[in-house]
């Protein structure tokens, strides 16, 4: 009876152990069990860049004011005729940004009597007409201002670079917002958000060309700025 039950007992567990053979699947040399990894992670995207960023990156920061006060005086007569044209940088001006343009009688299609400006700044549409004295409201406005060039790098240029940075037409603009931005700049003022991408890409295009440093508050604003449109452009 003994030996019985041992061999009925050694019979279960063979039939046992091939039962559990044939649900565990076995693998050849060549194979290997499946094994599990989480799914890859996306690449982040990179950050929104642009011609104007990377420009901007160059650009050197802001050292301490000179010792020297801003006096305009430093950057030349107002409106030189520096292109040598027959006409001063102001009219020159006037003639790029206004359309239907009429001149002054006998001054050789050079002062500017009458005109349609569509202002960038401000996105309106307003009628220049020459006046010979008292307040012109539609005026040149200087993209980096002279005040803050002087700040910034000018203080130290030779008078040549001064005056050509005051007459540069890169660095003009004709508006009716000129009282309004005054001195400021990107970190105290923008135009409205149509214009705001062309002109930071020209604000640091200026300053890159003419090596002048930026603040840490404009670089910000600039930065920010770009960033957006970087993102937006198709």
């Amino acid at each position: 009876m003994k030996l019985s039950r041992t061999t009925g007992t050694l019979a279960g567990i063979a039939t046992a152990a091939l039962a559990l053979a044939l649900l565990i699947p076995t693998f050849s040399n060549q194979e290997q069990p499946p094994s599990w990894s989480p799914a890859p992670t996306p690449p982040a995207s990179s950050a929104a860049s642009s011609p104007a960023l990377d420009l901007l990156a160059q650009i050197p920061d802001a050292g301490p004011a000179p010792t020297q006060p801003y006096d305009r005086d430093e950057f030349g007569p107002r409106w030189a005729d520096v292109d040598r044209n027959g006409c001063d940088t102001r009219n020159d001006m006037l003639q790029r940004d206004l359309v239907d343009v009429t001149f002054k009688p006998n001054t050789r299609d050079c002062v500017v009597q009458r005109g349609t400006l569509h202002d960038p700044y401000t996105g309106e549409t307003v009628t220049f007409t020459r006046i010979s004295e008292g307040y012109q409201p539609t005026q040149v406005d200087h993209l980096i201002p002279l005040s803050v060039a002087w700040a910034t790098g000018a203080a130290e240029w030779p008078t040549d670079k001064r005056l050509q940075l005051a007459n540069d037409p890169s660095n003009l603009q004709v508006t009716t917002a000129n009282q309004v931005k005054n001195d400021s700049t990107p970190s105290q003022w923008m135009p409205v958000a149509s214009y705001a991408c062309e002109y930071s890409t020209r604000y640091v295009q200026v300053a890159h060309a003419y090596e002048l440093a930026i603040s840490a508050a404009d670089r910000a604003a600039l930065t920010d700025t770009l960033s957006r449109c970087a993102n937006t452009t198709p």
